[in-house]
């Protein structure tokens, strides 16, 4: 396993609350960091891709600094922060404008001088002529001419991207690719909290990229984690813990969500996580059912394996209870594993290159016309006041999500339950291992073009 071929990465420092998140989300143009007044919302290095002239380079938002940290969270944040620096081959160095130079910002002056490495220091917050005069008070900092912006206004943001990229080094033509090829599988990795989404991520990596603690809502964005396998191009999204609606009580919570929701939609395929040594929750029938919503792919990941003592009954009792309380899922595949103990970790690139090749399966329209006629000779539908159910034309409207079209005389006349013997027929034919099936029926009358 090898990560992608990575572009000159740019790391963004400072103490909390600085603007960092936002200065983020304005240099790769995406409002993809949460930006929050509370502290420490950013906790694991977040990844995005920028560009500058012709110039692409990646950009790492890491969590605020901090002295003497006493949360195990915290600690670990701290040693995300200084992985990123360690990596980056430029560094910003974010201030606080509005405030009057503190004890940290000297504290983080001098370890960035350590680094050996060009710092550009961002006097953040100026958002206007009067305030901006006071980029000069921070020229005690030490690291030359600092650069007067307003992240959150756009203001002064040229001037520090030119720099930025006068700093990047050489590299040659080919080096400048885009973040993400076009043959890039994205796979999601969702769950309630403390499942072990972030633990195989790491383990996957063979690294702690994302902070992983026994505290509930340690991950707190959806994380873009790029690498290579087998000479395939994967992107996992380590996505924060998603708890029912009553056990969300900060604001910053929702947004986790919502980031979490989002990372559905845009998957190829969800690692839709489960702890083995707990039975199916309603949440996780919730969780399953945003999935389905979605039309997202999906592989059901029953982690942390190594803590089942009596594997053989374990497994016999989980496709019980998969039959019991979620028969909808009988087309899922199930797969076990451990991130402490690797087994069958990587096992799970061969499931999800499986329903990502199902994900992306179309029917040819004469095909599936040729189907529905063979369906409707074995198995009629069921007469409604003198009238029977008719399917006129098919045809397979969309993938990622995979959806059909049924033209019908009278939509009334299908019942819930032939729609479902539909589908089945369609899974019995064509496979879609894995993938949700969205049936949309529309009215039309017979002989009509």
């Amino acid at each position: 396993m090898s990560k992608q071929r990575e572009l000159p990465l740019v790391a963004i420092c400072g103490r909390p609350n600085v603007g960092k998140s936002t200065l983020f989300n304005r240099l790769t143009g995406k409002a993809r960091a949460i930006v929050h007044a509370e502290e420490g919302i950013t906790r694991d290095r977040f990844y995005g891709t920028a560009q500058w002239e012709g110039r692409s380079f990646r950009v790492v938002d890491t969590g605020g600094i901090v002295e003497d940290p006493i949360d195990h969270v915290v600690r670990k944040m701290q040693e995300q922060v200084r992985v990123a620096l360690g990596e980056a081959c430029v560094i910003v160095f974010v201030v606080d404008g509005q405030q009057e130079i503190t004890r940290i910002d000297e504290d983080v002056r001098d370890e960035l001088f350590t680094y050996g490495k060009p710092v550009l220091l961002a006097v953040n917050k100026l958002d206007n002529d009067v305030l901006a005069s006071h980029q000069w008070d921070f020229c005690s900092l030490g690291f030359g001419e600092p650069y007067a912006i307003s992240a959150s206004h756009n203001l002064g943001m040229d001037g520090l991207a030119e720099a930025i990229a006068a700093h990047l080094p050489e590299t040659e033509p080919d080096e400048t690719e885009a973040e993400a090829p076009a043959e890039v599988t994205r796979i999601a990795v969702i769950g309630k909290p403390n499942v072990g989404k972030s633990s195989f991520v790491n383990a996957i990596l063979n690294e702690e990229r994302s902070i992983v603690d026994p505290t509930p809502g340690t991950t707190r964005d959806a994380i873009d984690v790029a690498l290579r396998w087998q000479d395939k191009d994967y992107i996992f999204i380590d996505t924060a813990g998603m708890r029912k609606k009553a056990g969300i009580k900060a604001k910053v919570e929702h947004f986790s969500v919502s980031r979490a929701l989002r990372a559905i939609r845009r998957a190829d395929v969800c690692l839709v996580m489960m702890d083995a040594t707990e039975g199916i929750s309603q949440q996780d029938k919730r969780i399953l059912d945003y999935v389905r919503e979605a039309g997202t792919g999906m592989v059901l990941v029953y982690t942390k394996w190594d803590l089942v003592e009596d594997k053989t009954t374990r497994l016999k009792a989980i496709g019980e209870e998969l039959e019991r309380k979620a028969p909808f899922l009988k087309h899922v595949p199930v797969l076990t594993l451990s991130s402490v103990t690797r087994q069958r970790l990587f096992k799970s690139f061969e499931y999800i290159d499986r329903v990502a090749e199902e994900a992306a399966k179309r029917i040819a329209t004469p095909k599936l016309n040729d189907f529905i006629k063979r369906l409707g000779a074995r198995v009629a539908p069921a007469m409604h006041k003198g009238k029977r159910a008719r399917i006129y034309y098919a045809t397979q409207a969309a993938v990622k999500p995979t959806r059909f079209l049924l033209f019908v005389n009278n939509k009334q006349l299908f019942h819930f339950a032939y729609l479902r013997h539909i589908e089945n027929q369609l899974r019995a034919a064509y496979g879609f291992e894995g993938v949700p099936i969205h049936l949309e029926l529309r009215e039309k009358r017979e002989g009509s073009r």
